[in-house]
């Protein structure tokens, strides 16, 4: 798996990042865009750049360096990684698209990005107005709009260089070419016709080198998380409604299988199942939120629900798959008793099997753990495969019938579902009626 990018706007940025974040042990590549709404687009197009156009999709890739403050409570050295990006033209109005980043902190703010320099009081104070942004840079906006296109991890983690109050001055903005680098002549000229610049350069140096120290630090502590190996455990299912015990189960084989994340995938239409489903997809997608809420790492995924026409898992594997950058080892489908009975009806099953996710089966009444293990190893080993590797697929959990029907069954009766169903879902079907 490749090691996480690190972008800088400017070649100051980049170095002090890449010498904090590598004295903390951290292992990653690194790159200066330049600077400006334009800078990332230029370096991704760049015949040079090919760091860009070998990120797949899943790469982690982290736009950081300093910003301007508008929020008054932050001060020099604050560190905030982007809760949402909002774009604002040349005017700070201007209507732009906004981007909710993949990867934070768990301190965040609004960043805006602008198209020209805001850097005196009276502009920031403005921009914060318009915007409701606690921070100000110029390139996170068109990144964020990159890293959307390429499908990577994204974040962008910033820290105050000047706060809300203090302007910078003009000639100082000047002195940073596209490119990211100090133009030296102009900053020698500079000095040296105005001698009294140098305390205001040699403040303002102080002020960017401490925030970048306490950046990197903030860049470590995320960083080391993104090093954790990272497995992912895939359900699907009708969800009509979501049982109790479908949170429960999922929560525990995550947890047996060492899967940080998990993924819901509530179904479209299956092939393989007859009839349609009692509430519609929008019904079922809020009833599995609901139910699957407190699973650690959960992420409801309507990929499936918004296909038209049939939906097969091994097309879904392969989006997640190159989405992820993950291997086969990295994905873990999760199937109950009765699917892994009839997986070699599902659609290029040894492709799955062999080559997109590892599968781990569930037990289900009238068959105990044991007694699932012998008839798998049985029907694979009958169908030229390995019996073995399918009978350790099996879970050792207690067999627990999750009858969708039963609940619906009992609703249509005015009984009780209480022990069927979490409290939220039972509260949001007898909102809605359904099943009654």
């Amino acid at each position: 798996m490749l090691p996480p990018l690190i972008l800088a706007a400017t070649h100051f940025e980049l170095r002090a990042i890449k010498s904090g974040v590598g004295n903390c042990g951290i292992a990653a590549d690194f790159a200066c865009i330049g600077v400006g709404p334009g800078a990332i687009w230029r370096w991704a197009e760049s015949k040079k750049s090919t760091i860009a156009n070998d990120s797949p999709p899943g790469r982690t890739v982290i736009l950081a360096g300093l910003a301007g403050a508008l929020d008054p409570t932050f001060t020099v050295a604050t560190v905030r990684s982007a809760e949402m990006i909002v774009g604002a033209g040349a005017d700070y109005c201007r209507p732009n698209p906004s981007y909710s980043p993949t990867l934070r902190s768990a301190r965040t703010t609004v960043i805006a990005s602008v198209d020209k320099t805001c850097a005196d009081e009276s502009s920031k104070k403005l921009l914060r107005d318009q915007t409701g942004a606690g921070m100000v840079d110029m390139e996170s906006a068109a990144f964020a709009s990159l890293a959307t296109q390429r499908g990577w991890k994204w974040g962008v983690f910033r820290a105050v260089s000047d706060d809300s109050a203090t302007d910078i001055p003009p000639w100082i903005a000047s002195l940073a070419r596209i490119d990211g680098s100090i133009n030296v002549i102009a900053l020698a000229t500079s000095l040296l016709t105005h001698p009294s610049r140098i305390a205001k350069l040699a403040a303002i140096g102080a002020s960017a080198r401490h925030a970048i120290r306490k950046l990197c630090l903030e860049l470590a502590v995320i960083l080391s998380k993104c090093d954790q190996p990272q497995r992912t455990l895939i359900f699907g299912g009708t969800f009509d409604p979501p049982h109790r015990r479908h949170a429960q189960m999922v929560a525990e084989a995550a947890n047996f299988l060492g899967c940080n994340r998990v993924i819901i995938l509530p179904a479209g239409q299956s092939p393989l199942r007859g009839g349609n489903a009692a509430a519609s997809a929008q019904q079922r997608l809020a009833m599995a939120t609901l139910a699957f809420s407190k699973v650690p790492g959960v992420v409801i995924d309507s990929r499936e629900m918004n296909r038209s026409g049939e939906s097969f898992t091994v097309d879904t594997l392969r989006e997640i798959a190159r989405e992820a950058g993950a291997s086969r080892n990295d994905l873990v489908l999760l199937i109950g008793a009765d699917q892994a009975l009839q997986f070699d009806r599902w659609k290029e099953w040894r492709e799955i099997d062999h080559k997109l996710a590892t599968i781990a089966v569930v037990p289900r009444p009238p068959l105990a753990a044991r007694d699932l293990s012998a008839q798998l190893d049985e029907k694979f080993s009958r169908l030229g495969e390995d019996g073995e590797h399918w009978e350790k697929s099996v879970l050792p959990f207690e067999a627990v019938d999750l009858s969708a029907t039963e609940i619906r069954s009992r609703l249509r009766s005015g009984q009780n579902i209480g022990d069927l169903v979490s409290p939220e879902v039972e509260a949001w079907i007898r909102q809605y009626g359904l099943y009654a």
